[in-house]
């Protein structure tokens, strides 16, 4: 009996091989240029992502600034008067409160860095209930710098609070330590309750003035960590993360990472001719050694508006080219981005042009600057 044997012989094998590999190059080609794009499309939208929630949470914070006071009621502080017993409370250095600022938007100018931005509020933005600021006016002169005030009305002043007295350009922050009902008075005795309030012979020594009937008296409540509640928007360049910190006693947020690949971010401020008008007439950046990096208040009066430059990056880089060159971002489209914010790519890293960018632009009127009518 004859057996017949079938199967592949050597020929067959090596071909079919060949053709499979030939099968295995056009897929594996086609699944990395699929993959090139996907990774495109996907790094672009996580950039405008990034990008469009940071601005829209810091817009929403720098249009609120000067929140929980009219602004009218320090339009006219040209001269501040200031004091803390050194406690961390009230910022933790012993004497005049440095760089105290009744300015609804702060920007601190990065020179070729980011800038940082911080809102300023008079109540506290973290919790529901708006407990509006208590307007009253001094009755009686005061006989000298004394640790009282006679005043028409003590109605929503609790003791703790911050009192911001006014009259001929002159402004003085006090703390509530006591209030007094029949005569009307607030006490601002110095001590323990009292970090705000300096002693007699401070007082005396820095010409503190002496208030007059008819001066106007402002009380508010006084954040954890110094006069105003404090809400910053700084950049870490190291992590390319947008941080967020604030004072409030119940906030978490202490360098909180509000959107991750933000590797720039410029500011200026919308400044109008006078204090009066609420049209812009030019921008201004917070150059250090210039009027802006710590305006009077007269020129902290003409700010109405904040204009911000967001720009966010990919975070995967794509591949260069067979050159090792990479073209993803080009000058022509650095050139697109805001002129104005001038964004500095040598900080970005030898590799920047590997990665896809989006800028961002966007202009924030201070609405309690423009209702306040300053």
């Amino acid at each position: 009996m004859r057996t017949h044997e079938e199967g592949f012989g050597l020929v067959e094998i090596m071909v079919g091989l060949a053709i499979g590999m030939l099968a295995m190059i056009v897929v594996m080609q086609v699944y990395s240029q699929s993959e090139a794009q996907k990774r495109s499309t996907t790094s672009g939208a996580d950039a405008q992502t990034n990008g469009a929630i940071a601005l829209s949470i810091i817009e929403r914070d720098v249009r609120n600034g000067g929140w929980g006071m009219a602004i009218s009621q320090y339009a006219d502080c040209d001269h501040m008067y200031t004091y803390c017993d050194g406690s961390a409370e009230c910022g933790g250095t012993a004497g005049v409160i440095p760089a105290f600022s009744l300015a609804p938007i702060v920007i601190t100018d990065g020179g070729n860095d980011p800038d940082t931005i911080t809102a300023q509020y008079y109540a506290d933005p973290n919790i529901g209930p708006f407990r509006l600021p208590t307007n009253t006016v001094i009755s009686d002169n005061m006989p000298s710098t004394s640790a009282e005030l006679d005043v028409s009305s003590t109605e929503g002043c609790n003791v703790g609070d911050l009192m911001l007295a006014q009259q001929d350009n002159k402004c003085t922050l006090m703390q509530v330590t006591a209030l007094q009902g029949q005569p009307v008075k607030i006490q601002h005795n110095p001590g323990a309750s009292g970090i705000y309030n300096p002693p007699a012979n401070f007082s005396n020594a820095n010409n503190w003035p002496q208030y007059t009937v008819g001066a106007k008296l402002t009380c508010f409540s006084a954040a954890p960590n110094g006069p105003q509640f404090k809400r910053s928007y700084r950049i870490n360049g190291t992590l390319r993360q947008l941080l967020r910190s604030d004072n409030a006693s119940d906030s978490a947020a202490d360098r909180e990472v509000i959107s991750p690949e933000i590797v720039d971010m410029q500011a200026e401020y919308g400044v109008s001719a006078s204090a009066g008008s609420q049209s812009l007439s030019t921008w201004v950046k917070a150059t250090a050694g210039t009027t802006w990096a710590n305006p009077s208040r007269a020129d902290a009066n003409r700010i109405k508006a904040v204009r911000i430059a967001l720009l966010a990056r990919s975070a995967q880089p794509e591949k260069p080219d067979a050159g090792g060159v990479c073209n993803t971002t080009t000058d022509a489209m650095v050139a697109k981005w805001p002129a104005w914010a001038a964004f500095n790519t040598t900080r970005l890293g030898s590799e920047w042009r590997c990665y896809r960018y989006k800028a961002f632009e966007t202009v924030v009127p201070l609405r309690n600057v423009l209702w306040g009518k300053v």
